[in-house]
């Protein structure tokens, strides 16, 4: 389980959300920030990478020669710890560099491990193999990159999204579900929508397709 690790904003606020097209005097400044974080959050998970380089901690129980890391976007990995199933660390592999694992791909965050280092049990004589890596790694967006046009705008149009909840008006409907059918006097429509990180309304739709150029589909890379 990806825990997200900040708990206030670190890219949006009222200048750039006022700039991309957000109301930076509803709500209370306390609100909104809600709204920022909720949207960085939502963000973080649809890239699976954080906004700024980030340095992680992954355990990971199924061990093969060739592991898929949590995130994408990999700037470095540090230190690989080979973990017994005692739970204690036999053997830690270090440096940017290492004769025990390498970082095939950085964008779809793929390690290889070169030696699965054998725990010996001496007073029985048994050779066994780790239970589980623990892989600690630095992930997020390349520098500059959360600064983008398309990156400011999907979190202002989310983060509108959430201060309309919040502040309880301006969505299509409640929870900014998706409408199929609308219609009011003698207007009459029916959206073809589809279900997105952000949700299924059009606007929540709109922040998913500024994100497609920078969204990685993992499991392609290996």
């Amino acid at each position: 389980m990806n825990i997200y690790p900040y708990t206030s904003p670190i890219i949006l606020n009222d200048l750039l959300f006022d700039k991309y097209g957000g109301d930076a005097t509803l709500g209370t400044s306390a609100q909104r920030s809600i709204a920022y974080l909720m949207a960085e959050e939502t963000v973080s998970e649809s890239l699976k990478t954080f906004l700024l380089p980030t340095t992680v901690t992954g355990t990971f129980a199924r061990v093969t020669p060739t592991i898929l890391l949590d995130h994408a976007y990999i700037n470095s990995v540090a230190v690989v710890r080979f973990i017994d199933t005692e739970e204690s660390i036999y053997f830690t592999a270090s440096g940017s560099t290492s004769a025990y694992f390498s970082l095939r791909n950085d964008v779809y965050g793929i390690v290889d491990l070169h030696y699965l280092v054998a725990n010996c049990n001496c007073s029985h004589g048994v050779l066994t193999y780790p239970y589980k890596v623990q892989i600690v790694y630095n992930a997020g967006l390349p520098t500059g990159t959360a600064n983008q046009p398309n990156v400011l705008m999907a979190l202002s149009t989310y983060a509108t999204i959430m201060m309309n909840e919040i502040i309880g008006y301006g969505n299509e409907a409640p929870g900014d579900v998706g409408v199929e059918e609308y219609s009011s006097q003698q207007y009459r429509e029916v959206r073809r929508l589809k279900n997105t990180d952000f949700g299924a309304s059009p606007k929540a739709i709109f922040a998913n397709r500024l994100l497609r150029s920078l969204r990685k589909h993992k499991f392609v890379g290996m």
